[in-house]
């Protein structure tokens, strides 16, 4: 990676006048397959420069820059204050809970960045105890204990080294399901082959589990495409199992050779549920529709999908309205409201597919079909005087006289 010659230099003669600021500690980490210790410094956070690009923070950051209009510059002293508020707004109770932490008992664990002062590891921390200092105005707050890389470093290199710090198995779940997965493909990105990039997260060599993750972020990402949201991550933060299914959904369909039309038909289908608020778990009925070749409720998905295309993407000036919105969503369960087209399509299709699960109960069937008919025999509303319940009236009334023709004596 291009190196930042004057800001290496301003640390090397802060280090040379200060002698001091070269604590008793060294940092081991893994380097081009071997392991260094490196020096542990006590240095101005002046001296250093936030690191959110590729990291941890990725998706956060992607939406940042595209409500600023531009890539920010986290030298520039205006864009890397918008970086602090942004990572100290990630998580409120996380921010706190550090907070309060390394105000009590200090800094325990260091940083870790490059040789011109960018941060590797620590970019959370180094904001909060930037935040600490504006509190308190103590001196002793403007610094930061960090082990610096003594040597330039390559993008394989870096992302090896920003992955195996802080993708571990132990730490994907703070780390987040799109960051990880921003991650990954940044790896590929870097320069990494897809067995080096499995290699440095699990020690394996299985490429298939990287391959399917990032297949899942492909489909991420031609979501907030088709919603008029493009990267725009924090509406899918709490929806990525709804992209896992999907990814069964569209495998199912190519074991059973699906045209893409038709393929396309349902993933767009399937993408509207998603907007719509529908649970991750209903999503696999439309598997099971597939698996049971159901043609009738693949019919009823195509039918819906019909007229669904990509939205004209949104201002960025409207994304925090939208976002509220999609919070609500995600934290409070869908109430009772008007049917969609989308969910009345998928509503049939179901009740199709609940009859063939139900295939020798036809009772059953039977049953549920009385209790739901009856009561609209009280119903006083016009609803069933449109000429769609009509229709359906005409067709429930075609198929009782057919099975009573067939069945009662």
């Amino acid at each position: 990676m291009s190196q930042n010659k004057d800001n290496k230099t301003r640390i090397d003669e802060y280090i040379k006048a200060h002698p001091e600021s070269a604590l008793e500690l060294v940092f081991p980490i893994n380097l081009k397959g071997e392991k260094r210790l490196l020096k542990v410094y006590k240095l101005p956070i002046d001296l250093l420069f936030f690191n959110v690009r590729n990291g941890r923070f990725a998706a956060e950051y992607i939406e940042l820059v595209k409500r600023e209009g531009g890539d920010l510059q986290p030298e520039k002293k205006e864009d890397a204050k918008k970086i602090k508020k942004m990572l100290l707004e990630l998580d409120s109770s996380e921010t706190k809970r550090t907070y309060d932490d390394i105000k009590i008992r200090g800094q325990w664990n260091c940083g870790i960045i490059t040789d011109d002062g960018y941060v590797i590891d620590g970019n959370r921390r180094m904001s909060i105890i930037s935040k600490l200092y504006d509190d308190t105005g103590l001196e002793s707050w403007k610094f930061i204990d960090v082990a610096r890389l003594d040597v330039p470093i390559s993008p394989e290199d870096l992302w090896k080294l920003e992955a195996g710090i802080q993708l571990g198995k132990d730490e994907i779940v703070r780390y987040g399901p799109v960051n990880e997965l921003l991650k990954l493909r940044e790896g590929v990105k870097a320069g990494l082959s897809l067995k080096e990039i499995v290699k440095t997260l699990y020690g394996y060599d299985n490429e298939e589990e990287i391959k399917e993750k990032l297949n899942r972020l492909d489909l991420i990402e031609q979501y907030l495409k088709f919603i008029g949201m493009p990267g725009k991550y924090s509406l899918v933060k709490n929806r990525v199992e709804h992209f896992i299914n999907l990814q069964n959904i569209i495998r199912e369909c190519r074991d059973r050779d699906y045209d893409p039309d038709k393929i396309g038909k349902i993933k767009n289908f399937t993408f509207q549920l998603v907007k719509e608020g529908v649970q991750h778990l209903e999503l696999r009925k439309i598997r099971q529709m597939i698996e049971k070749d159901l043609q009738d409720a693949i019919t009823e998905i195509e039918e819906g999908a019909k007229d669904l295309k990509p939205v004209t993407p949104i201002p960025p000036s409207t994304d925090l309205i939208v976002e509220e919105v999609e919070t609500i969503i995600d934290e409070f369960p869908e109430e009772e409201e008007e049917k969609s087209p989308t969910k009345v399509h998928f509503t049939n299709a179901k009740d199709m597919l609940e009859v063939a699960n139900h295939e020798g109960e036809e009772l059953i069937l039977l049953s549920r079909a009385e209790k739901n008919l009856k009561p609209l025999l009280d119903y006083k509303g016009d609803d069933l005087t449109t000429q769609e319940a009509k229709s359906l009236i005409e067709k429930i009334f075609n198929y009782a006289k057919e099975l009573k023709e067939k069945f009662v004596r």
